[in-house]
């Protein structure tokens, strides 16, 4: 029945993306995020196994703005390393390497979007859960797919 669901999700995300005409990352981040997401909210971990690889993928994705690309990885995974750094309860050392991966496909003025959005993803999630400690790591994935295919 899961895999049903989990199937009909991508199929959903991928129609949507055809739909818009949405660059590759985004159909390689509704793959890669439904796993990941499900992944962290089930165990609590974000796997280097898939976090690593999609990082690498959407920044080759990104040849045609390379540089801009490199900066938008190292601002949002910077800030997010940063908030690491500073309240290690607050995130794990995965939402670390998975928001430098999915700053690749972020243009520049949507970093701050993302990370708000992330944020309001996560604290729905809070919410629905009724708890405080829930995985950030779907609310990066939701907002990085939403921002690069919208």
């Amino acid at each position: 029945m899961t895999t049903v669901l989990l199937a009909s999700l991508l199929a959903s995300l991928w129609t949507v993306a055809a739909a818009l005409d949405a660059p590759p990352s985004s159909y390689l981040l509704a793959w890669f995020g439904i796993v990941l997401a499900l992944t962290d909210l089930r165990h609590r971990r974000l796997p280097d196994a898939l976090t690593l690889p999609l990082g690498a993928a959407l920044l080759l994705l990104q040849f045609h703005r390379l540089g801009e690309a490199v900066v938008s990885v190292l601002l949002f995974g910077g800030a997010h390393l940063a908030v690491r750094t500073w309240r290690p309860r607050l995130m794990g050392g995965g939402d670390v390497k998975l928001a430098f991966g999915l700053g690749a496909p972020l243009a520049l003025p949507s970093l701050l979007p993302a990370a708000i959005l992330s944020s309001a993803v996560t604290l729905a999630l809070a919410g629905i859960r009724r708890s405080r400690g829930v995985p950030h790591g779907p609310g990066l994935l939701a907002a990085t797919w939403a921002l690069t295919t919208l």
